[in-house]
């Protein structure tokens, strides 16, 4: 994509080569990251501690009901 537009509004040759490169770069870290999520899965052990505690109800104040 980035290259069809490039060559659209008419950029030097490395310059494309160097967009494309970028891209590249950018799509090999992202799938790399999605790998390591994929094998190592976050633990999610914060759900198991709001289980263990006792949540009280905080008492709401009463307001003065409007009178129209």
């Amino acid at each position: 994509m980035i290259i069809l537009i490039s060559i659209l509004i008419n950029l030097p040759f490395f310059v494309q080569i160097i967009l494309l490169l970028g891209g590249l770069a950018v799509s090999v870290y992202g799938v790399s990251l999605l790998v390591k999520m994929v094998i190592h899965p976050v633990k999610k052990e914060s759900i198991g501690l709001t289980d263990n505690k006792t949540i009280t109800p905080t008492k709401k104040k009463k307001r003065p009901s409007s009178t129209l």
